[in-house]
């Protein structure tokens, strides 16, 4: 992706927390991201880059809890097949 991709994405992202409520004090991301990562601290957000072939465990673990809740509730309906 382009540098004015990113940085537009991340500024809407930004913008739908702080409408919500939300402070943004930081964001954990991969090596994507380390060629705005000056223009996202500018704002008074600091960025955690992740090294490269490396993942971010928080978000890893938040996605694994997810699966699991979802594989849980799964077992618990009524249906022997769901449709695609």
């Amino acid at each position: 992706m382009k540098n004015n991709t990113l940085v537009t994405s991340i500024e809407q992202v930004i913008q739908a927390y702080e409408s919500r409520g939300f402070k943004i004090q930081a964001i954990l991301e991969d090596g994507q991201f380390k060629h705005i990562q000056q223009i996202i601290e500018g704002k008074g957000i600091s960025m955690n880059i992740c090294a490269a072939n490396k993942h971010v465990p928080e978000i890893e673990r938040y996605i694994r809890t997810i699966k699991e809740r979802v594989r849980s509730t799964a077992v618990t309906l009524p249906f022997k097949r769901y449709p695609p």
